[in-house]
């Protein structure tokens, strides 16, 4: 693609579904750029130039002859080649090193593609905003209601059976699907079944892995059973009935999975309770201090930071688990790998890493909080270490779209008023989460696992 308003569109996409994903996970990494076709490169320019004044866009005249002309709205073209193009830059969302091969590859792609789709139908709209200055939903015109049909439709019925069982809007569960990365919505949607479980939530760590990869494999093989046939190529009489067998067939998915969850729970309970496993074997553990939380949470931080943005630190191993260290280094590693202008890094650094001592900050209030409810400190620790690392990236991923003033006395004002970030305070991560120190951690994303690699 040799277009350079195209290419800088493609860039300023990505920023807005990896800003809207909420998790900060990584997609185009800097310099990269999708392979679009020909036609689709043609349908994003009139919107690649005119990003400045979407209005140039509206309806106009066109001629065909001397004497005949016809009304043209070029905006049909960009709201459909808008669409696609976010779901191309959903599909590259990064997934954590830690998820567990597919059994069947081709399965999973063709699931991690359905949702891409389904997600993009509904946050397009949403995202055209975010394109122009000062923009609004409406910048585009009125997207038509979409039209969802085979394996699109069979993802969208997926995000409303889940929605159902976790008290989540369909949106909300298809957001949450596409942040965990290329190919884990499977192991994605399997955590949000087992989240709703208080029986799963009472496992041992050791036993829940399992049982999650148990329920991923056959939401992707329930998935890919499904005949792929589209509707334009059914018999007219044929497509009502066919369009139902794609919603129930993917919703059937999920329902087959939380049978699966509620059985396997089950035997697994039984089994313990015979063996006497609860009086036998669960030993207490220290709770750690507020020191070892607070180097805890300084290391999940340098980790995450160094996944996403696929480079060291460089940080002594004395030194990684200060948080005043980790603050700094995070910031700057974030910062040094994205496009922010090189006048405007300085104030974006120091506005990261106030947001990051901030986060350390809070340490005191949350460990009362986890300690009040019950919960693993030092997990719920590893958890905010990984969510802090995905908020450093989100943040910076915000200041590429608006670099903060490099002359700004308080750069980090920018938080307060920037609503794409939201306070640090309102960020709890959801109990059951894990992470690792090293490079190879279970993401945060990975829900309810038991944080081993596999």
């Amino acid at each position: 693609m040799a277009d350079a308003n195209v290419d800088a569109l493609v860039q300023k996409v990505n920023q807005l579904v990896v800003l809207d994903s909420v998790e900060g996970v990584s997609s185009l990494r800097r310099g990269q750029t999708l392979e679009l076709s020909a036609g689709h490169v043609e349908m994003l320019r009139p919107l690649a130039d005119n990003l400045d004044l979407p209005g140039r866009l509206a309806t106009a005249l066109h001629s065909i002859s001397g004497t005949q002309g016809r009304w043209h709205d070029r905006r049909d073209d960009a709201r459909a080649g808008l669409t696609e193009l976010v779901a191309l830059c959903a599909n590259r969302l990064e997934p954590d090193s830690s998820l567990p091969e597919p059994a069947d590859a081709g399965a999973r792609d063709r699931l991690a593609t359905a949702v891409c789709r389904a997600y993009a139908a509904s946050a397009t709209p949403r995202l055209v905003a975010g394109l122009f200055p000062d923009g609004r939903p409406d910048d585009l015109g009125r997207f038509p209601p979409p039209q969802l049909e085979g394996d699109v439709a069979a993802a969208r019925a997926m995000a409303v059976a889940i929605g159902a069982r976790t008290a989540s809007g369909e949106d909300q569960v298809l957001k949450r699907l596409v942040a965990a990365g290329h190919g884990a919505a499977a192991h994605e949607a399997a955590a949000m079944l087992l989240e709703a479980r208080m029986d799963f939530a009472r496992l041992p760590h050791g036993q829940r892995a399992g049982i999650h990869r148990q329920l991923t494999r056959s939401i992707e093989a329930g998935f890919a059973v499904r005949d792929v046939q589209r509707a334009a190529a059914r018999e007219l009489t044929e497509e009502l009935e066919n369009r139902r067998e794609d919603v129930t067939g993917g919703a059937g998915a999920i329902d087959t999975a939380s049978g699966i969850a509620r059985d396997e729970v089950g035997k697994l309970h039984e089994f313990l309770q015979k063996i006497d496993y609860w009086e036998e074997s669960m030993e207490p553990q220290p709770t750690p201090s507020l020191d070892e939380v607070r180097a805890i949470v300084a290391r999940g931080l340098v980790s995450r930071v160094e996944h996403h943005a696929r480079i060291q630190t460089d940080l002594p191993d004395s030194q990684v688990a200060s948080p005043p260290a980790a603050t700094a280094a995070a910031a700057e590693t974030m910062v040094a790998t994205s496009t922010i202008p090189f006048e405007s890094r300085p104030a974006a650094t120091a506005a990261t890493a106030t947001m990051l001592t901030e986060g350390f900050d809070e340490l005191p209030t949350l460990v009362d909080d986890w300690r009040a409810g019950g919960s693993d400190v030092r997990r719920e620790a590893e958890v905010y270490g990984g969510t802090l690392g995905d908020r450093t990236l989100a943040a910076v991923r915000g200041f590429e779209l608006h670099p903060p003033n490099a002359q700004a006395a308080e750069p980090n004002r920018v938080f307060g008023t920037d609503p794409a970030i939201p306070p640090l305070g309102r960020v709890q991560a959801p109990t059951g989460q894990t992470r690792q120190a090293d490079g190879a951690a279970a993401s945060s994303r990975n829900k309810g696992s038991d944080g081993l690699i596999r």
